[in-house]
């Protein structure tokens, strides 16, 4: 008798662990990801909820879903998100589901050519800072505006009767910007002061999480005073060594930065073509030329509010065509003295003939604490001539120079430093109420003279310059601006516009210069 017990208790426990165990035997997974129509991106906080049952799930950041059915059946899902057709589907695997969304009412709109939209966003118009965006809610299209007004006047005196005083627009800069389908970008920007279209960036971009590809017209990397936009300069214009530095070209880069560290480099060709350089092509068969470009920047100190940051940059350089007329296989360096409305250009080389190649070292660094600023940069170009072609020791004239600026914020703002561009950009405002002023100073020198080793007469009569600057500005509100800079300029002899402006070159050295002062305002609106 209590043999009989025994087994029933056997039978009975046993039974009672079968049941659980048929139950998680007949349990089904279901996982899958969603992506919205025509997008990599995957698309997050969907709803995926099994027909018939109070089963759901929502989509994590990366699109994935993970959905446990307790008894075998039939499954069908259906997925939803705001802005999206529903989407109904019969699961005949439990895996590796991939989950099209289609925005609404697509099958109701057409393009301007009659074909059916496959994608449709609603944009959310905003400003932000000013700026008009239109974004859409999953942040995967976005369009944005960067407008730009700068108006100004300028005094002259000193050795400056030959200089007319006057005003002007400086810039009037319109640009559109877009992020499309989450990676893809693009602008399109032009200028049109002075009366002129000048076309400026009109590129293509790829865009990770830390990295870029970028193709079309645009900056090369080579110095911060260069790629930093005009609208976060301290100061009216650049220093005259920047002249140096190249600005934009058309070419392929690639840019990676991380938490301290920034690099971009690429290959360039020449300037967009306009219908000069396109003649000198078709006439004398001239090729653009080339450049391969690099800038690598550290910040050994990055924290809240400061930074340090080290920068170095190089370029090899091809002579690039030249515009009708102009001699080819030539380099020239010339520049304004830090003004926009004298046109005139005292440092200036004039085309250096027989040029094969020239290079480009640059040296960056900064360190801003809160509302203190103190930035430099030393530039240097070796240019490589025929050495069969020109008289013994003028085959290796360079250029070189640099500057220093240190700047304040007196009252309510602190300086901000952009890791992913490697620069200064807006300013923070403590109080977006309240107006900023900013004082600062800065001493640039550029030298353009380049002699044979025994002579004191320059066989590269480019002249050298050296300018002190202070520059005073208040900050409206993020938008709005008002610069004051006044610049004394102290050429030296050979400073004359290659002969166009009177000097005195049997003056001792360091004397007979056309020397003259500047003061220059302007009123600067971004938005």
């Amino acid at each position: 008798m209590k043999k009989l017990s025994y087994t029933k208790f056997l039978l009975m426990s046993l039974l009672i662990w079968m049941i659980p165990l048929e139950s998680l035997m007949a349990q089904t997974t279901v996982t899958g990801k969603i992506f919205p129509a025509g997008s990599e991106t995957p698309m997050a906080n969907a709803t995926v909820q099994v027909q018939g049952s109070e089963l759901i799930a929502t989509t994590n950041h990366n699109g994935y879903f993970k959905l446990t059915i307790p008894e075998k059946q039939d499954i069908s899902l259906v997925v939803s998100a705001k802005g999206y057709q529903n989407q109904q589907l019969d699961v005949d695997k439990s895996t590796d589901i991939l989950v099209t969304m289609f925005a609404e009412d697509e099958d109701e709109t057409t393009n301007d050519y009659g074909k059916g939209v496959n994608v449709r966003a609603r944009l959310v118009p905003e400003s932000r800072d000013g700026i008009l965006i239109l974004e859409s809610e999953d942040q995967r299209f976005k369009y944005w505006f960067d407008t730009r007004v700068y108006f100004d006047g300028a005094t002259y005196f000193g050795d400056a009767s030959e200089i007319g005083n006057g005003v002007n627009i400086r810039r009037a800069r319109f640009a559109i910007k877009a992020m499309l389908w989450g990676h893809w970008g693009g602008e399109f920007d032009i200028d049109l002061a002075y009366n002129e279209v000048d076309l400026k960036d009109a590129y293509i971009r790829y865009v990770g999480n830390n990295w870029q590809l970028k193709a079309g017209n645009f900056k090369e990397p080579f110095s911060m005073e260069t790629t930093t936009t005009s609208r976060y300069l301290t100061f009216l214009e650049r220093p005259m060594i920047n002249e140096i530095a190249p600005s934009r070209h058309l070419g392929i880069a690639y840019r990676n930065f991380g938490n301290r560290y920034f690099f971009e480099g690429g290959i360039f060709s020449s300037e967009i073509a306009n219908t000069l350089m396109q003649d000198e092509n078709k006439s004398k068969g001239t090729s653009a030329g080339y450049s391969v470009t690099g800038r690598f920047a550290y910040a050994p100190i990055k924290k809240d509010r400061q930074i340090l940051h080290l920068g170095i940059a190089g370029s090899y350089r091809t002579p690039k065509i030249q515009e009708l007329g102009d001699p080819s296989n030539a380099y020239r360096y010339n520049t304004r003295a830090e003004t926009s409305i004298n046109r005139k250009k005292y440092l200036d080389t004039d085309f250096i003939e027989d040029v094969k190649y020239f290079t480009l070292m640059g040296a960056e660094a900064a360190y801003a604490y809160k509302n203190f600023k103190i930035i430099g940069e030393y530039m240097r170009n070796d240019i490589r001539r025929d050495a069969d072609k020109v008289p013994t020791g003028e085959d290796k004239p360079s250029i070189e120079g640099f500057y220093i600026a240190g700047s304040w914020i007196v009252n309510n703002g602190d300086y901000y430093y952009n890791m992913g561009e490697a620069e200064f950009n807006q300013i923070d405002f403590r109080n977006n109420k309240k107006g900023a002023m900013e004082i600062a100073l800065r001493y640039d020198y550029s030298d353009a003279n380049s002699f044979v080793e025994g002579n004191k007469t320059p066989y590269i009569q480019g002249g050298s310059a050296e300018g002190y600057t202070l520059g005073i500005n208040y900050y409206v509100n993020y938008n709005v601006k008002f610069m004051l800079n006044y610049t004394y300029i102290n050429n030296d002899r050979w400073a004359d516009g290659k002969g166009k402006y009177a000097n005195d070159k049997t003056a001792p050295t360091g004397e007979g210069g056309i020397d003259f002062s500047i003061i220059q305002a302007r009123i600067e609106i971004d938005f």
